[in-house]
């Protein structure tokens, strides 16, 4: 047996292959292929001193340095890649753009008689293969989104229709942010840009001639950037609007935030409402930090949604008219329901 070499396309098709990283673990947190697990020849430590002998020794004292310390590490990957194997599973070695690492694991596994593929172009190809797809935007579904002022319930509704068996591009899900300027607080931290679009792009793939529901977002989640094609979507899908009471608005949004804040993080958020003076005035800010610090959390809540939020994206709600439905985010359940008969009347689902 021997390894062959194998290209991004070409592993994209492959039916749950077991893909094996074997960058150091710092370049997979940055930057992984989906389902990818890390195997590491060398750790971020040692990576970084065999650099530093690169540059100041040269490529051959390197690569000799690099062996000395690959080498004791051999048998224990193998029997790792063994043990993670399933049964006819396609085992994919890849390193950062298919040079020696990967040709150094893919070889070893060809001489203990483990068949195997070596990813051309390592993650470098893959990840071009991603901005390709991406850019060309040749996905085949039909767009519809979710409008609404804050705290309506738009997110609620896209669980409720996945509960349904529709498809749910779900992008604050995808960033693990909730897309307004406290959307981060209580929450773990948001992935890489690149993580984040190669989450996208893998569940992109499995949409296939069909409705997919999502939320209107702005450019940014957090941190993270939008892909163009998403924004085309946004703009240029089929529209419903779902509305909501402030009440109920208030409750939703004290029940995301402030239950999953520790003191600390509190203390933060309260900290951070500085950043809206610009919009608010140094004083109606102070007024609410001092509705939050007295525990008077609808009032504070409120006032920050009908005088931040609300006039903040009123004018891109007026831009998507007309809306093709209504709903009452308020009765997530229903509203799902409601949409799932417009789709199934109007669009033949």
């Amino acid at each position: 047996m021997t390894w062959r070499e194998i290209t991004a396309a070409q592993l994209n098709n492959l039916r749950r292959p077991l893909i094996v990283d074997v960058r150091s673990p710092g370049e997979h947190a940055a930057e992984n292929i989906v389902g990818a697990i890390n195997i590491p020849l060398l750790s971020n430590e040692e990576r970084a001193t065999v650099g530093t002998i690169y540059a100041q020794q040269g490529e051959l004292v390197a690569r000799r340095q690099a062996l000395g310390i690959i080498a004791p590490k051999i048998p224990e990957i193998i029997e790792t890649i063994v043990t993670l194997r399933a049964t006819g599973q396609a085992i994919v070695i890849h390193c950062w753009r298919g040079g020696l690492r990967s040709e150094a694991v893919a070889s070893m596994l060809s001489v203990v008689g483990i068949d195997c593929f070596r990813l051309s172009g390592g993650y470098k190809s893959w990840r071009k293969q991603v901005l390709t797809d991406l850019q060309n935007n040749s996905y085949r579904f039909r767009p519809v989104v979710l409008h609404g002022l804050t705290g309506v319930g738009k997110t609620v509704i896209l669980q409720e229709l996945r509960a349904l068996s529709f498809s749910v591009l779900d992008l604050e899900q995808l960033a693990n942010h909730r897309g307004s300027a406290f959307g981060g607080m209580g929450l773990e931290a948001q992935p890489t840009q690149k993580n984040f679009e190669a989450a996208l792009w893998q569940q992109l793939r499995s949409f296939d001639n069909e409705l997919v529901f999502m939320e209107a977002e702005s450019r940014k989640i957090g941190k993270l950037a939008l892909p163009d094609c998403t924004i085309q979507w946004i703009r240029t899908g089929q529209r419903l609007l779902v509305t909501s009471e402030i009440e109920t608005r208030c409750a939703r949004i004290i029940a995301d935030y402030a239950g999953a804040l520790n003191d600390n993080e509190r203390q933060q958020a309260i900290a951070q409402l500085l950043g809206l003076k610009e919009r608010l005035g140094t004083q109606r800010v102070l007024e609410i930090q001092e509705m939050f610090l007295a525990g008077n959390l609808a009032h504070a809540v409120a006032a920050l949604l009908l005088e931040y939020y609300d006039p903040l994206y009123s004018s891109q709600i007026e831009q998507a008219h007309p809306f093709e439905l209504t709903v009452d985010g308020g009765l997530p359940r229903a509203a799902a329901q409601a949409i799932a008969q417009w789709a199934r009347r109007n669009l033949a689902v």
